[in-house]
């Protein structure tokens, strides 16, 4: 039997990433194409520049297709946080007399709430459950073969903005993508990093990307707090170019070459090539600069904190990542610091793209062929 192919589009907040993959045998996945294409990005839940984005969808995708020998008409597309918010509602059923919980018990609780049926501005794309309790106070993660005569769930459930869907359905329409399927990003990505018994011990991922970083809490299947700001690894960039007056381009390069898990001494410097000569940058100075920046990026992630329904354990780390800060060495102990707690990098399932700036698409991607989109 051939391998279903199956296609994805995910926003990040500096490039668009198409793919094309299948399901191994092996239970992993295998990639057989991919295209990117940069764009302008978002900020504060919407496009900076929206008339753009039917070009560099169409691009992304027309790549995809070169490489897989593909044609793509049907997607599953990635939400970014900024255009999503999730929100907590208990469910409840009572029996007449103490019974097994059975599948079907389940699936009436997941069809008896409403969704949201009075919101017109956003529309429900993911729910699942954060846990169940049997009886008043027992519990559980799988209440399934259990015996009890009340039994209630946490369902989380996220919206989108309907000015998101109207931009993105108009773009793909214009692509000729005739079917299409919406799944948050951050969703997908704690289903995809994290298993079973690590998301019943509360999940707390932080997303750094080039101009926008999502801060979320799981626990079981759920989301219990979604946030986001615009703060990411290209603010650092920009401040480089900004404060030691060097081309952007060339900050970025200074961007990849900064290490903060020395302390340097007055003379050590950074070599950059800026307008075809090497030129030396103070580590000092450049270190400060970008020290600086992401103090403000743990302000904001302290600030989603403080915002949150939801408390966690105190204990629980910080997973990290993104390509905000992820790859720079030494920066995941400075965020630890600021924030004062534990912060590790996210360990990606194996795949040819196992990177951290590709969780989110290859989170959807994994959705995807999970759903059997």
């Amino acid at each position: 039997m051939a391998k279903k192919h199956l296609a994805i589009l995910d926003f990040g907040s500096e490039k668009i990433t198409v793919l094309v993959g299948s399901r191994d045998v092996n239970k992993s996945i295998n990639i057989k194409g991919i295209g990117e294409e940069n764009y302008e990005g978002f900020m504060d839940g919407e496009f900076i520049e929206p008339k753009n984005l039917e070009r560099a969808v169409g691009e992304a995708i027309k790549k995809a297709e070169r490489n897989s020998n593909t044609q793509i008409t049907e997607l599953c597309v990635g939400v970014p946080t900024e255009f999503c918010y999730c929100l907590c509602k208990n469910v409840s059923q009572n029996f007449i007399k103490p019974k097994k919980i059975t599948k079907k018990d389940i699936e009436n609780i997941y069809n008896s709430f409403k969704e949201f049926k009075e919101i017109k501005t956003h529309q429900v794309i993911n729910k699942d459950c954060v846990y169940f309790v049997l009886g008043e106070n027992n519990k559980v993660s799988n209440p399934i073969g259990q015996v009890d005569s009340k039994i209630t769930a946490c369902l989380s459930y996220i919206l989108v903005e309907n000015s998101f869907f109207n931009i993105v359905n108009k773009a793909l329409m214009r692509n000729n993508i005739t079917k299409v399927r919406y799944v948050s990003s951050t969703y997908a990505q704690s289903l995809y990093l994290f298993d079973e018994e690590q998301r019943d011990r509360y999940v707390l991922l932080v997303d750094c990307g080039y101009i926008t970083t999502s801060v979320s809490l799981t626990r079981g299947r759920g989301l219990l707090n979604l946030s986001s700001f615009s703060l990411g690894g290209g603010y650092i960039s920009a401040d480089l170019s900004k404060l030691l007056k060097i081309p952007f381009a060339s900050a970025e390069n200074l961007n990849k070459k900064i290490i903060l898990s020395i302390e340097p001494n007055e003379n050590d410097v950074y070599d950059l090539f800026v307008n075809g000569s090497v030129i030396p940058v103070s580590m000092r100075l450049a270190n400060a600069i970008v020290e600086s920046r992401i103090g403000t990026i743990a302000q904001g992630i302290q600030k989603c904190f403080s915002s949150w329904q939801y408390n966690f354990p105190d204990f629980i780390p910080i997973y990290l990542t993104g390509g905000g800060l992820s790859f720079m060495k030494g920066a995941k102990d400075l965020l630890a610091r600021l924030l004062n707690k534990n912060v590790e990098i996210v360990s990606m399932p194996y795949s040819q793209l196992n990177k951290t700036n590709y969780s989110s698409s290859m989170a959807v991607l994994n959705y995807a062929l999970e759903q059997e989109f």
